[in-house]
């Protein structure tokens, strides 16, 4: 089990270097390999994790802002169970930059490289 919990932190860690540098469906195919193999303790954290990587995807990538916020109110919904933190993700901070992008980009009609990159939330590991 802590072999387990070991794997699924590694990944997280990975995958948020991925996410961090833009690279949305890389972070997702490690957050979702990840999921497939975790226990229960973990999956509802790593499928907010692979929902926030789609979603960023349609959004900074397809320009697909109604499927992004889908995808992203769920991570929030999911993510909401973590605010304390998991894995040595900041989650709480994470929500709340969350929370403020879906709000920004409902407000608008396309996405623009410069206005989004200025505001695209980050996973922070560590506090």
């Amino acid at each position: 089990m802590a072999e387990r919990a070991r794997d699924v932190a590694a990944a997280v860690r990975r995958g948020a270097r991925w996410f961090n540098l833009g690279r949305y469906m890389r972070a997702q195919e490690i957050w979702e390999v990840a999921w497939r193999d975790a226990g229960s303790e973990d999956r509802g954290f790593l499928e907010a994790l692979v929902q926030l990587a789609a979603g960023l995807h349609l959004r900074t990538r397809r320009a697909a802002t109604r499927g992004a916020v889908h995808l992203l109110s769920q991570a929030i919904v999911l993510l909401d169970d973590h605010r304390d933190g998991r894995h040595d993700v900041d989650v709480q901070r994470l929500v709340t930059d969350l929370e403020t992008y879906v709000e920004w980009i409902r407000g608008l009609d396309r996405p623009h490289r410069m206005t989004d990159g200025r505001r695209l939330p980050r996973v922070t590991i560590g506090r």
